[in-house]
């Protein structure tokens, strides 16, 4: 064991939870197998529908709303240092999230945490970069590693939020060579930021618990199933599509009695609240063990179409060999070939193409399965994250002091 580390993260660690959760889990379960692993959440990300299964043995604390008088001081004493105040003023206005989980939380983090001084810090997100390094600096840490997971600046651009892009790259222009190291999930994500701000950067794959043995399958013939957070935009315009465009393509194919199964936390009121009425929709909300909706699904079809990092939860069909369908974008970041280890299309029509011949022809969907299991089983189970893990924290730990 190297002694204690403080994992901060913007959600619960959880397996059976959105993608996020699963990251901040598998991040959890690595580094605990070398470090006294705390974990302390400042719940900018969102709160699990109900409380996950203790999936994960490490402690795990969460920082309370501060009373806004209380955060008002400690803001107040934070900006005080010249250090802070020009730290702060060179990140400009930070991303909204930033700004939930502010730096001027780091007593309250420490606290929740109960660690000794000099205990080494581990952030997860970007938006947790001003904490993280606040926290560190509080504890008197030797070191501070970051996961970013994703390339916040770039998916920002790609989507047209060009003052979120600008937000995100000033902050870890200002914030990333606080920390040792960084990580992201992607590898081109990993290069592509360490060449746009000089800094060091590991790839930390996302990773699911991959069983032994291959599960159990009695796949329901025609059923569709896309798990995902389902308030989350990008999500939600997927399952929109996969319900209004690839559904009733699907169904011009004259596949019998197609139907969608969506699984994930939605809002009642939001966009999906039409799409649940439909007869061919079953829309389940948070379900905390998932073996069931995977076991009854013919295939898997996730139609995103924006994002960064890697798809955890295509991962999870993977390891469960389900047969997966999905865009260029949704399969980005992984290793993975078109009629190989799943099938691809761009459109709607496209993906109901591909859906279809799944549908049609067992033998076409067993072996798209059975790759992408050996697939996940390589690149993407626990023991390989945790490796990554290690070797992000050890570069951490090999770089400057936090200061």
């Amino acid at each position: 064991m190297n002694g204690p580390l403080l994992l901060v993260a913007p959600i619960e660690p959880c397996w059976t939870g959105n993608g996020l959760s699963m990251r901040v889990a598998g991040f959890t379960e690595s580094a605990a197998r070398h470090w006294e692993v705390r974990v302390v959440v400042v719940p900018v990300a969102g709160r699990l529908p109900r409380p996950c299964p203790a999936t994960v043995t490490a402690p795990v604390a969460a920082v309370p709303r501060p009373e806004r008088r209380d955060l008002a001081r400690a803001t107040a004493a934070l900006v005080a240092d010249p250090r802070w105040r020009r730290l702060l003023a060179d990140a400009g206005t930070l991303p909204e999230a930033a700004r939930a989980a502010s730096p001027a939380l780091a007593g309250d983090v420490v606290r929740a945490g109960g660690v000794a001084a000099g205990t080494p810090v581990l952030g997860v997100r970007a938006y947790l970069a001003p904490l993280a390094v606040s926290v560190a600096e509080q504890l008197g840490a030797p070191w501070c590693a970051l996961d970013l997971d994703d390339d916040d600046e770039e998916l920002a651009r790609a989507e047209g939020r060009s003052a979120d892009a600008a937000a995100y790259r000033r902050l870890v222009a200002t914030f990333g060579p606080r920390v040792g190291a960084l990580s992201l999930a992607a590898p081109a994500d990993a290069a592509a930021l360490a060449q746009r701000h000089h800094l060091r950067t590991v790839t930390v794959p996302n990773a699911v618990r991959v069983p032994a043995a291959p599960p159990a399958r009695r796949p329901e013939p025609g059923i569709m199933l896309f798990v995902a957070n389902l308030t989350y935009p990008p999500n939600v315009e997927a399952a929109t599509a996969l319900v209004e465009g690839v559904l009733p393509a699907l169904a011009s194919r004259g596949v019998p009695r197609p139907r969608v199964l969506l699984v994930g936390p939605y809002d009642p009121d939001g966009p999906l609240r039409a799409l649940r009425d439909r007869p061919d929709v079953t829309v389940t909300g948070f379900v905390d063990d998932l073996h069931d909706s995977y076991a009854r699904a013919a295939l898997v079809v996730a139609p995103i179409q924006h994002g960064s990092g890697t798809r955890i939860k295509l991962l999870e069909a993977f390891a469960h060999r389900v047969p997966v369908v999905t865009t260029p974008a949704g399969a980005a970041g992984l290793e993975v070939r078109h009629g190989e280890h799943l099938l691809l299309g761009a459109t709607a029509g496209e993906l109901a193409a591909a859906a279809a011949e799944v549908c049609e022809s067992p033998a076409l969907g067993a072996s798209l399965a059975a790759a992408a299991y050996r697939f996940v089983r390589r690149h993407h189970d626990l023991p390989v994250m945790a490796r990554q893990v290690r070797a992000l924290l050890e570069a951490a730990a090999e770089g400057p002091r936090v200061s």
